[in-house]
């Protein structure tokens, strides 16, 4: 039909010309609108390969405007998309909502991408259809599915670090197909005995011998995933994905007065089970359904000081964590290339944490509903306008405490709600560049721990609960043109301009005490710019920047923290000859506040990684790759350093 030819050519078009983008059009439009947003980037499977990026976190930060963000005293990686957090930009496993459902984070660096099909980040305008708290746009990571009737691979990579081999990662899958369906078995797994530390880098705090202490993790997981096809356009999908990790937490090493921990974390496991659909009725309707259930599972040990560490003594924390959510979502095609489209999307998270084996479970538990529509429309042969609505409320179904005097606290409900609404329009010119201009007014729901916790231990202070917080809002503005040079050379270049109002910020109401609240406004403004194409048969070339500016407006607000002002990834991949491909890349940032009173700043640095792969033949390949070539001592949140130099060489079987 005409309408999905036009979509899937625009999609395509637009896929060419991003910074860090795939040649291809399995995306997240399983469940959002078809047509592309307006600065919408894919990190493919040989960009993840060709950069060595091993965890979600670091392969997100190749795409312009996204920054990679470590929450050094819990040893997390999460990523800041143009100023916005995790919280505020939802990430989603083939368009199912992931999260901790208590504090809406997750650790991406436990996401290994040996294993996954590509990465999908929308920063503009992303497609309200998809549900609630897209503040900032969304995240997705997609699993493969197979695409031969029979397909699938193996590696293994060692590697070394100070002379040592100091981990090792691995991973298989097997697919096949046919025209009832198809099945995908994969699995992975990353084991890190200790992150070597850069040379002239020796203390009893950071480590010794090279070896930076209380360093380890080790994530595996495994998902098997059944598709069934009756019909040449619907498709029924079953996906289970099990995530078994653990992890430690290096201590702070830096001047400050902050306390160096020794914190482990011996499970930090995630289970997701979902089902997908699509049923295509009759020639214009289609219907897409979802169910999920994810749960979340976290056993937090707190050994506050070496010596803690080496006698195992310390205080515990556990949660069971669990969301169940549905969604469907409606679409008609509307005269001959419009299209209108209809969700309604239904969430529960719940809460469950004790600070003792044999405690009882506090309990939170939220239920959030979304209802949305969004009308595509053709108007001229060269321009596409897309608007979409949402309505979102929230309700506070518990909130339960068990105080340490055996008294159960219950707290007030809370039922806030929010619309949203965004449009775009998107200008093709003859020579297939587009100019796509959006706004949009969208909110985010603050999380279970913003409103309900009351401690914040890796500062040693009280925190007063606040149940009433309101919802954030931020009202965008988005201009952006992807073209190309020429057809081997493609490029995006976006302003873009963020107001939130009711920003969620901590607040110390004295030395021991802190709370959240609704904190006024921080406006962000920016560029992103991003370039990548072929000069030549035996060189590619991509770049990477992301420039942005942080307002807050009360100054009791302090520092906005974790967010270099400006970012830089670029790389060449030289092919001399057929089988061997050589890449250098270069990773740089300027300096970023760590805490909001601005006495803690990581300073900026540039870190330069090489990989080699060679093809051998028969399906078969080998590879190796320098990580931090010159050994350079840098850090994303100060006084928690980054590896020093490391090297890995693998091999790999395809078939």
């Amino acid at each position: 039909m005409k309408l999905q030819k036009r979509y899937l050519c625009t999609a395509l078009s637009l896929a060419f010309a991003q910074a860090a983008s795939a040649g291809q059009d399995d995306t997240m439009t399983v469940w959002s609108s078809p047509v592309s947003a307006a600065s919408t980037n894919i990190v493919d499977r040989q960009t993840l390969q060709e950069l060595d990026k091993q965890d979600v976190a670091h392969a997100l930060s190749v795409v312009p405007g996204v920054v990679l963000q470590k929450a050094g005293s819990r040893n997390e990686l999460q990523v800041k998309v143009r100023g916005f957090d995790s919280r505020q930009v939802p990430v989603f496993f083939d368009g199912v909502p992931v999260y901790v459902p208590y504090d809406g984070n997750l650790d991406l660096g436990r996401f290994l991408t040996s294993d996954i099909g590509s990465l999908e980040v929308s920063k503009g305008y992303s497609s309200l259809l998809q549900g609630p708290n897209q503040m900032g746009g969304a995240i997705n990571i997609t699993t493969p599915k197979p695409t031969k009737s029979l397909e699938g691979n193996i590696g293994y990579r060692q590697g070394w670090s100070r002379s040592k081999d100091n981990a090792f990662d691995t991973h298989a899958a097997f697919g096949a197909s046919n025209d009832l369906g198809y099945i995908q078995l994969s699995g992975s797994r990353l084991k890190q005995d200790f992150l070597g530390l850069p040379h002239g880098t020796d203390n009893p705090i950071a480590g010794q011998d090279g070896k930076m202490i209380n360093s380890s993790a080790d994530d595996k997981r495994g998902i098997v995933k059944v598709g069934f096809t009756p019909r040449a356009n619907d498709e029924y999908a079953f996906t289970y994905i099990n995530q078994d990790g653990e992890k430690a937490n290096p201590p702070y090493a830096g001047t400050s007065s902050q306390k160096s921990r020794y914190w482990q974390w011996p499970q930090y496991d995630k289970e997701s089970y979902y089902y997908q659909g699509t049923t295509h009725l009759g020639e214009r309707y289609t219907l897409k359904s979802r169910l999920y259930h994810d749960t979340f599972k976290n056993t937090l040990m707190m050994y506050n000081s070496l010596k803690d560490l080496q006698s195992k003594t310390g205080s515990y924390s556990h949660y069971s964590d669990y969301s169940t959510g549905a969604g469907l979502q409606f679409s008609a095609e509307m005269r001959e290339s419009d299209l209108l489209s209809f969700a309604v999307n239904w969430k529960d998270d719940v809460h469950r944490e004790k600070a003792a084996v044999n405690a009882p479970y506090d309990r939170y538990e939220d239920r959030t509903w979304s209802l949305a529509s969004e009308y595509q429309w053709a108007a001229a042969d060269n321009l596409d306008v897309v608007g979409g609505i949402s309505y979102d409320w929230r309700d506070s179904i518990e909130g339960m405490k068990y105080e340490k005097n055996g008294s159960v606290t219950r707290y007030d409900d809370n039922s806030p709600s929010a619309f949203n609404w965004e449009v775009m329009t998107k200008y093709h010119f003859e020579n297939e560049d587009t100019l796509a201009l959006s706004f949009s007014d969208r909110t985010r729901f603050p999380t279970l721990k913003e409103r309900y916790t009351t401690s914040k231990p890796a500062f040693n202070q009280i925190a007063i609960v606040n149940p009433q917080l309101k919802p954030e809002r931020a009202r965008s503005v988005d201009l952006t043109w992807n073209g190309h040079i020429n057809p081997a050379w493609g490029y995006e270049a976006s302003v873009y301009y963020n107001r939130v109002s009711d920003a969620i910020l901590s607040h110390n109401l004295n030395a021991d005490t802190v709370q959240n609240q609704n904190s006024g406004r921080v406006d962000y403004t920016g560029l992103d710019l991003g370039i990548k194409g072929s000069p030549f048969a035996m060189l590619d070339v991509g770049l990477s920047y992301g420039l942005i500016h942080a307002d807050a407006k009360r100054e009791d607000a302090g520092k906005i923290t974790d967010l270099p002002t400006q970012t830089l990834t670029t790389w060449l991949t030289f092919k001399p000859w057929q089988p061997f491909k050589l890449t250098v890349s270069e990773e740089a940032r300027s300096s970023s506040y760590s805490n909001s009173d601005g006495s803690q700043k990581a300073p900026g640095f540039a870190v330069t990684h090489l990989r080699a792969d060679y093809a051998i033949g028969k399906g078969f390949s080998v590879n190796a790759s320098v990580n931090n070539l010159f050994d350079t001592r840098y850090y994303y949140s100060e006084g928690f350093i980054e590896e020093g130099r490391n090297y890995w060489a693998g091999v790999e079987y395809t078939f």
